[in-house]
């Protein structure tokens, strides 16, 4: 940017080049976390990689979501962000935008009722994305106490990798 676009601004929304950024922040973020993951979840070695880099960059992506919506910004500025994200999304795979609605249902009748029952509110919204993750990876439900970590972990990761996303 120019002296003059830094002293009077370049007239574009900042958060932009964050929206066009976010299916490929959050598909390094999935791919460069099952390895590490994997050495503590040993039956992560048995799922399909491709499966996980999926389910991990969509739930990602939701969260981003769900952070912008948390600004609280004009509608119509919100809108033009979210297209952009769909449009990257989309572009990205063609299940990416089935996949992030599919999520969002899930994720809203798991907080809700993980609200209702008096859950551990610091763990509500990672402990719904990450089951979402875990149940598509493994094709079922978790089961194991290991699984139950897992939602967790996965659930931090991806909460913690765009809680700050949309910040200058």
């Amino acid at each position: 940017m120019g002296l003059i676009g830094k002293l009077f601004g370049s007239g574009q929304d900042p958060l932009v080049e964050r929206a066009k950024e976010l299916v490929a922040g959050a598909q390094i973020m999935a791919v460069s976390s099952l390895m590490p993951l994997s050495e503590r979840f040993h039956f992560l070695e048995e799922i399909q990689p491709d499966d996980w880099d999926f389910f991990v960059t969509v739930a990602t992506v939701f969260m981003g979501a769900t952070r912008l919506d948390n600004l609280r910004l004009n509608e119509g500025r919100e809108d033009k962000l979210m297209a952009l994200v769909a449009s990257r999304l989309s572009e990205w795979n063609k299940d990416g935008i089935d996949s992030f609605e599919d999520c969002k249902a899930f994720f809203t009748s798991a907080f809700d009722s993980l609200t209702n029952a008096g859950y551990d509110s610091r763990f509500v919204a990672s402990d719904s994305v990450g089951k979402w993750i875990v149940w598509n990876v493994l094709r079922r439900a978790p089961q194991s106490d290991e699984e139950r970590l897992l939602v967790r972990a996965i659930g931090g990761i991806v909460t913690h990798a765009v809680f700050d996303w949309w910040e200058k």
